[in-house]
């Protein structure tokens, strides 16, 4: 078995040396995650066990067979190093050769095993094959710290109808690409928030979308480099409510939509209705998905007092354009007694359970 694993190997050097010779050229480093972005950025913490996976591209990368006439054969690939804020040699076992045109490298950081922390800054890579030669490329590495998070602050409080202003402050928030941050708890999917500006790398202006469930959330934001930080226990959400709520009538046919009135005990501050544009939803299934409770909309919602609202129940056209012809309501609600929802313009919101809401009878 020695000799054709030593005939390989000197086969794979002979041809590289007789087409390319034995000095490389290095026209290019690469983080997969920002292919795009030069210099290649990359975090000096997270990455795993192994540190972050960079790609080097150029050409003539030229290994070398070791041993090749003993029970144990080896190939010396080229030697990978940097040089900036502080000079590292990666580790043999660190650099993985694909082709003469591309080779891989894991760069080790805060957090992996072996741990090495780079400082940040601006670092030349160079490339140097076993038998002779070297490439080097300037500016090719930008290593950054991890993102850090602060402080967190909801200016305004928060709204169920409407998306809750907030803002985060910390350090190494990255203006030149979005960061992905998103809130999390426990039995529950992550809430990712969608709009956001990074003002500064120390500030970025979010929004908590409308309706987020109730409960404190952790929050983890993640730069496009890989690197990201967890808060934990960082924000809890939490509604202003309006006071006790009642439906009459309480029930209606599935065969034509009912117009009710919803009763609030509350008739002043801020618990009581306020004019404007109230949301008011019946949670329930449509016949075109009966096993899946959905937010249906009311119709002609209308202020009348603080203590009141007229609205109308879509019990026969469900989501569906009224007014439905088809007496049989395809689109309508499956018969069965369903809670509501009422959000209010001021922010707040108030439910009343399927155990005393509207009843849709068949």
């Amino acid at each position: 078995m020695r000799l054709p694993v030593a005939a390989a190997l000197l086969s794979l050097v002979a041809c590289s040396e007789s087409t390319e010779g034995t000095t490389p050229k290095l026209e290019g480093l690469i983080n997969p995650r920002q292919r795009l972005v030069t210099p290649a950025r990359v975090c000096n913490a997270g990455g795993g066990p192994t540190g972050w996976r960079l790609e080097l591209i150029g050409s003539r990368f030229t290994p070398v067979p070791r041993d090749a006439l003993t029970d144990t054969p080896s190939v010396e690939l080229p030697q990978v190093s940097l040089r900036g804020p502080s000079d590292y040699t990666l580790p043999a076992d660190h650099v993985f050769f694909a082709r003469t045109e591309l080779m891989r490298m894991d760069l080790p950081t805060r957090d992996s095993t072996p741990s090495t922390t780079l400082p940040p800054g601006t670092y030349s890579v160079s490339v140097t094959n076993p038998l002779g030669g070297t490439s080097e490329l300037e500016d090719a590495l930008h290593v950054v710290p991890p993102p850090a998070v602060t402080n967190l602050t909801v200016p305004e409080g928060f709204r169920y109808n409407a998306a809750s202003p907030l803002i985060i402050e910390g350090s190494g928030f990255r203006s030149d690409a979005l960061p992905l941050i998103v809130l999390q708890r426990d039995g529950d999917e992550d809430h990712p928030l969608f709009t956001l500006t990074v003002v500064s790398d120390t500030r970025i202006e979010t929004e908590v979308p409308p309706a987020t469930p109730e409960g404190t959330y952790a929050l983890t934001l993640t730069n496009p480099e890989g690197c990201s930080v967890t808060r934990p226990q960082a924000l809890t959400v939490a509604y202003p409510r309006l006071g006790t709520l009642s439906v009459a009538p309480s029930s209606g046919p599935a065969t034509r939509d009912t117009v009710i009135t919803l009763t609030n005990s509350a008739s002043t501050g801020p618990a009581s209705f306020t004019p404007g544009a109230h949301d008011v939803y019946l949670v329930a299934p449509v016949k075109t998905d009966p096993g899946q409770p959905v937010n249906i909309p009311l119709y002609d919602v209308t202020y009348v007092s603080p203590t009141r609202l007229r609205a109308t129940v879509p019990t026969c056209s469900g989501f569906d354009a009224r007014p439905v012809t088809d007496p049989s309501c395809p689109g309508g609600v499956v018969p069965g007694t369903y809670g509501l929802i009422v959000a209010d313009p001021n922010g707040a919101y108030g439910v009343i359970p399927a155990s005393s809401g509207f009843t849709v009878s068949p």
